[in-house]
């Protein structure tokens, strides 16, 4: 799932080529940062670097952001507010995004020698130095963290064990023999970016491949289509769901969950779309580059969705998983890109936005 590309944003083309033109030195300093961050979000949506970002962060992750333009507009942001401390956790989170986790950590400690109780920056800084490896720092800033909040600690360190035991995780690639053969079984397909004039693109098109066979080899079991990024008008879901059809799959089997924007958003919604329809288990399927973080998110939606229940059902569905080989060597390998983007989404899961008080 990449972002939305209309649907947040508040600048035109345009406007956010020419903005560090238009902002000039007589406006008011509030706005000046406001219209900096505003082109920022704009890139986020619409930068147009989906494949490169695949192949630059990590193949799993689907995002269209233009990170070179991004940062410098951060950095113009901090050049006129320097004490605003938002942006350089936007700043820091820009670098982790492209995996330049050397320069977030360093943009987290600035931020921590002036404010020592940012929760948001010690965490990160601690998240980011586990999945490097750096024990020490993780140590140390845990404890700092368990000091300031030890309950809202052990949510992360729980977290962060969840994060390594799903590399763990066996990646089916087969459609199990031994799914619930009843009606409260879900299949849930997860989306994939279409192209600008609405088409899918061949990942989606695999994953729909499995779904179908899926779908046919459980005839009772109903199917979610998941993903809510609009192209000239047409939703992923909406794409995946006409496709079903087209290939003889009833149309009143198929559930949309047609308002995510992203995998955090796909778990979300999803998942308590499922609680409200009474399924008692669901086959996630995606492609095996993204399902050790899709299904992580899903499991752990599970219990943030039962929290605040409104739902008569009181219990999320049994999770089982099957994905299309897009990359076999992921198969048999956890990287380290793959367990910070995983790392990335479970903060957000979480309720730590990835750019402070603008993009989850």
């Amino acid at each position: 799932m990449n972002p939305v590309n209309s649907q947040a944003i508040t600048m035109t083309k345009k406007q956010a080529q020419e903005v560090t033109e238009t902002v000039q030195k007589t406006m008011p300093t509030e706005q000046r940062v406001s219209d900096l961050e505003d082109a920022a979000i704009y890139y986020f949506w619409n930068g147009g670097q989906l494949k490169k970002n695949e192949k630059k962060v990590f193949k799993g992750v689907t995002i269209k952001s233009n990170f070179d333009v991004i940062e410098q507009l951060f950095k113009e942001a901090i050049k006129i507010d320097p004490q605003n401390l938002n942006l350089q956790m936007d700043l820091a989170s820009t670098y982790r995004m492209q995996n330049n986790n050397a320069a977030a950590a360093k943009m987290w400690q600035n931020i921590l020698k002036k404010d020592h109780t940012n929760f948001d920056a010690r965490l990160k800084l601690a998240a980011f130095s586990k999945v490097t490896g750096d024990t020490a720092t993780y140590d140390d800033n845990i404890a700092k963290l368990q000091a300031q909040n030890a309950e809202k600690t052990a949510t992360f360190t729980k977290a962060f064990s969840q994060i390594d035991e799903i590399g763990k995780l066996d990646i089916q690639t087969k459609i199990p023999n031994d799914l619930p053969k009843d009606s409260h079984h879900y299949f849930v397909v997860l989306g994939y970016a279409l192209s600008p004039n609405g088409k899918m693109q061949p990942t989606m098109k695999k994953r729909l491949e499995i779904a179908l066979k899926a779908a046919k080899k459980y005839p009772k079991s109903k199917i979610l289509v998941a993903g809510g990024v609009p192209e000239n008008k047409l939703t992923e879901a909406t794409v995946m769901q006409k496709w079903l059809v087209a290939h003889g799959i009833a149309k009143k089997r198929i559930e949309l969950e047609d308002l995510s924007t992203n995998t955090v958003e796909n778990a979300l919604f999803s998942v308590r779309e499922l609680v409200d329809r009474g399924a008692t288990s669901a086959t996630l399927i995606t492609s095996a580059t993204h399902m050790r973080r899709a299904f992580l998110l899903y499991r752990m939606a599970g219990d943030i969705v039962l929290a605040s229940n409104t739902s008569k059902n009181d219990k999320a569905p049994v999770l089982t998983q099957v994905a299309y080989v897009d990359d076999k060597k992921i198969l048999n390998n956890y990287s380290t890109p793959e367990k910070n983007a995983i790392t990335d989404d479970v903060l957000r899961l979480n309720g730590v936005w990835q750019l402070p008080g603008l993009q989850r």
